[in-house]
């Protein structure tokens, strides 16, 4: 198998500001001793390059532990031979941080903060995701997975929604002049009320993946004490941690504060059970499917998910066109998501969903 290209990119100069900077390793490192003066390292990415280091490579590599300057490295170790490829110090200095070897960071505060390694996660994400000059389908199971599993200490604070997986959503947290002094969940009841979804007044309102809980609180805190007595509100959301905290806030609104730890594509609900379902920027990380050309021109699927995709395909009459091209990606969850919107809401219910769109 072949690896796809790896992106090209010129090396760092160093300058008086770059040899100010203090150096750190990238933790996540696979090390082998090939010979007694012979070692190789690499990131965790089978498309970056394994890099030879000698006994002198090797001490500069572990000197760059947050204390040293990428001056002071030069000064020890730029002219000295660091590996089996006849490559001086400098070198290696002006290429270890590029996106093309990823072994180190150069900077004046140290890559940590929220979830302990924060900056190490957006550096390897970096080079899983662009830095090899590809950006691959990662699986239809890898962003339930991720919310599921790989956010168990994201519960703490809100860095997770200000540093991994941003989007502009959390400038509404506080009040807004383009949202006329209102916060946005203050002025989105405002607007619930104008269209006269509060009247009658509703009996069960989830919300689906409510992030952090902020939506919920100022939500309640437009509503008076009594006006929230007989409503129910459920706050939805496969991470156990994000409904920790949308359950803490929503009663820091004035809700009873419910939470069920389930996954929007099956909404745990019986039929015609609920009054409103409030979504805000979640349909993007529901399950894609990966089809190729071959399903979409036959129909038959090859595993039971793509034919449940193709059959969505063909029941809302998506039109497949004649170049159809090798693969094809389907958000196959929102599909889903729809469907069960339309099983759980009662005759009559609403739904508000919005997308604020993703900064990155």
């Amino acid at each position: 198998m072949m690896k796809p290209a790896v992106a090209v990119h010129e090396p760092l100069r160093l300058t008086e500001e770059t040899l100010s900077l203090l150096t750190w390793r990238i933790p996540d490192l696979v090390a082998y001793q090939h010979n007694h003066d012979e070692w190789w390292f690499a990131p965790l990415d089978d498309n970056l390059p394994i890099v030879r280091l000698n006994r002198t490579g090797l001490d500069m590599l572990q000197a760059m532990n947050g204390h040293t300057t990428v001056g002071a490295l030069v000064k020890k170790y730029g002219a000295t031979i660091c590996g089996p490829d006849g490559q001086p110090g400098q070198w290696h200095l002006e290429h270890w941080a590029l996106p093309t070897y990823s072994l180190c960071y150069y900077g004046t505060e140290p890559p940590g903060g929220h979830r302990h390694k924060a900056k190490w996660d957006l550096l390897l994400q970096q080079v899983r995701e662009g830095w090899s000059g590809n950006e691959g389908f990662e699986g239809e199971s890898h962003l339930e997975d991720f919310h599921q599993h790989e956010l168990t200490d994201s519960g703490k604070d809100d860095g997770h929604f200000d540093l991994i997986e941003t989007t502009v959503s959390h400038l509404f947290r506080e009040p807004n002049d383009a949202l006329n002094g209102l916060t946005y969940g203050r002025l989105l009841m405002k607007q619930l009320r104008k269209l006269g979804w509060f009247t009658p007044k509703p009996r069960v309102i989830v919300e689906v993946g409510g992030g952090l809980g902020y939506l919920a609180r100022e939500l309640g805190k437009e509503l008076l004490p009594f006006e929230k007595q007989t409503i129910r509100y459920i706050s939805l959301d496969i991470t156990q941690p994000f409904l920790t905290l949308q359950v803490t806030r929503a009663k820091a609104g004035g809700w009873g504060g419910i939470g069920t730890r389930a996954n929007g594509e099956w909404l745990p609900f019986k039929n015609n059970s609920v009054d409103l379902v409030i979504d805000n920027e979640n349909m993007a990380d529901m399950t894609p499917v990966k089809l190729i050309r071959e399903e979409l021109l036959t129909g038959a699927g090859t595993t039971p998910q793509h034919q449940e995709a193709l059959d969505w395909i063909r029941r809302v009459r998506l039109p497949i066109g004649q170049n159809v091209p090798e693969n094809v990606i389907f958000n196959l969850g929102p599909f889903r998501f729809v469907a069960e919107l339309w099983r759980v809401l009662k005759p009559g219910g609403l739904r508000s969903r919005s997308c604020f769109g993703g900064v990155g």
